[in-house]
């Protein structure tokens, strides 16, 4: 009998929209309703009628452009562990995913707290490619991975969970500034 232990974690972390995402929306929305009152408008003016089933087709058009701009701002991370391959890929709009990053968990230079002063995320921002994938609404929850992809190195900026830190611990524990409260059960005690 073979036993397998592949270790499977994933996660999806919806970005808080701020201020200037919500004002994006109202915009799009406002320059939508704009251009099509324009479309619709210029034939009634000129009394060109029989254009109206195209600016009537243009409207619809303009109408779902705005929508895919508006629903494009609303952004999701998933992050995932597939034994020691840590993951990330952003969802725009509920439709479109993208890859992000990808990496070996054993090695990753540093994985910290964003806020940790025993390893600051400044000893490795020099030069890095900065990847802010968490949801911005809690700060002190935020943690950092410090990896190099390629020749070129990128700074992950995230919020993982109990799963992931002990997934990260269990590959890279030198590296890992974070260390399981609880030891795991045995199959007797389980």
């Amino acid at each position: 009998m073979r036993v397998y232990n592949d270790l499977i974690v994933e996660k999806i972390v919806a970005k808080h929209l701020t201020a200037k995402d919500k004002a994006c929306r109202v915009i799009f929305v406002i320059l939508a309703v704009l251009a099509i009152l324009l479309v619709n408008f210029i034939p009634l003016l000129f009394g060109v009628f029989y254009l109206f089933l195209l600016t009537v087709s243009l409207s619809f058009g303009i109408g779902y452009l705005c929508y895919i701009m508006v629903s494009g701002i609303v952004k999701e991370y998933e992050y995932s562990v597939v034994n020691d391959e840590f993951t990330v890929d952003v969802i725009s709009g509920k439709k479109r995913r993208a890859h992000l990053f990808s990496g070996s968990i054993r090695e990753f230079d540093m994985i910290a707290k964003l806020k940790d002063e025993m390893h600051p995320v400044s000893e490795f921002e020099k030069g890095a490619l900065r990847a802010y994938c968490a949801s911005g609404v809690n700060k002190e929850e935020e943690w950092y991975i410090a990896a190099k992809m390629g020749t070129q190195k990128v700074l992950v900026i995230f919020e993982p969970d109990e799963r992931f830190l002990g997934a990260f611990y269990r590959y890279n524990p030198r590296n890992t500034m974070y260390r399981p409260t609880s030891r795991p059960k045995t199959k007797k005690e389980a």
